[in-house]
């Protein structure tokens, strides 16, 4: 058998230069992959969607609104207890509940918040 046949069987040398390291290095990769899912998986069962347009976030709305600085202040403050999040979804107005909580990503919500550009 050829070279080329023994390595498309799976039978390859290269398998032999695998160490403990590069297994466990693979491991911690798939459990911090396993908590992103998880993480935004509970964002989208609150109801928090791409494109959705904040309105209000805890204490903070349009008429207070300074910086996304405003918005990490309250989530910072409210981890594990309910938020009360409007936000504006394809010209519809929805009511949404966050719970801010710790996941093997940044920060507590599992997504990025960035600001409007109009």
């Amino acid at each position: 058998m050829s070279e080329k046949a023994g390595s498309q069987s799976g039978g390859s040398s290269e398998a032999s230069g695998v160490t403990v390291s590069d297994i466990q290095e693979l491991i911690r990769r798939k459990e911090e992959i396993e908590a992103q899912i998880k993480a935004n998986y509970e964002v989208l069962e609150s109801g928090l969607q791409v494109d959705d347009e904040i309105l209000e976030f805890g204490s903070v709305n349009t008429q207070n609104f300074q910086s996304l600085q405003n918005i990490g202040s309250v989530v910072q403050h409210s981890e594990g207890k309910p938020l009360n999040v409007t936000v504006m979804r394809r010209g519809e107005k929805h009511q949404l509940r966050l719970v801010p909580t710790r996941w093997a990503g940044k920060g507590l919500l599992g997504c990025n918040i960035i600001p409007l550009q109009r």
